[in-house]
């Protein structure tokens, strides 16, 4: 998603930093493992220090490294199938009126299992 750092950022603000830990704690737990093992990193060049910090705090919560990566300062990584995820389920929570076009749109497709 081409505005992933908008969303994430967004969903800090909304929610709060508490808040938004405790439901990406809840959607990445319940996560399945990749068939892909496609990696993606997300680090404070696209998005705020402050979700980084809350991808971080949650990813050690639930323990979903991906295997044989180094952690690297201001950077998650993560499978791509997780990032999506994650994304979609932000995407769902945050209010409609709070979300750009391009958003709504995925939010109707990901509402209509396109």
């Amino acid at each position: 998603m081409s505005q992933e750092a908008l969303l994430w950022d967004m969903a800090v603000e909304h929610f709060g930093s508490e808040v938004l830990l405790q439901m990406v704690v809840e959607m990445w737990g319940s996560a399945a493992h990749p068939f892909r093992p496609v990696v993606e990193h997300l680090s404070t060049d696209r998005m705020s220090q402050e979700a980084l910090n809350i991808l971080k705090i949650a990813q050690e919560r639930v323990g979903a490294f991906v295997p044989d990566r180094r952690p690297i300062h201001d950077t998650v990584t993560l499978y791509a199938r997780h990032a999506s995820d994650l994304a979609d389920g932000l995407i769902t929570r945050l209010p409609k009126g709070r979300l750009s076009p391009a958003m709504r749109g995925s939010r109707i497709e990901i509402e209509l299992g396109m």
